[in-house]
């Protein structure tokens, strides 16, 4: 008598019922169910799309208005928009008309002045993890 096995044991398998056939039935009803959800996902952007450019059209009057009305507003609006805008945003927004002369150098400032807060606090934490009276050497 032979004691090794003459092939690997097969394991039963489980009929995985995800992995099903579905019917044509069924494949027509969820190509219609993913056609349906792609129209409705054109249309919403359409629209996204056609509020964002009425928003940058009127914004492009408010502004007009402001500077002949309030022009420390526009210098106000203009510099929270640099704070917010990322760095190539900000850069090509410097280069619009209407913005007030000093605006994007005083945004420049203030965000350098930000940054070198950062790397402050980033410095105390790193000394106070590190249990050094390094504090001292960071002020400088």
């Amino acid at each position: 008598m032979n004691k090794r096995m003459p092939s690997k044991p097969v394991k039963a398998t489980r009929k995985n019922r995800n992995q099903e056939q579905m019917s044509p039935a069924m494949q027509a009803a969820m190509f219609k169910v993913a056609n349906v959800a792609a129209n409705m996902s054109r249309n919403d952007e359409a629209t996204q799309q056609a509020a964002r450019k009425a928003i940058s059209d009127t914004i492009e009057d408010w502004v007009a208005f402001l500077t002949e009305n309030a022009p420390e507003a526009v210098e106000e609006f203009y510099y929270e928009i640099c704070m917010l805008a990322t760095a190539g945003n900000r850069r090509r927004i410097a280069k619009h008309t209407p913005i007030p002369a000093g605006v994007f150098e005083r945004v420049e400032g203030d965000l350098q002045s930000q940054k070198e807060e950062a790397e402050r606090e980033a410095a105390k934490a790193q000394a106070k993890d590190n249990g050094d009276d390094a504090e001292e050497r960071v002020r400088a």
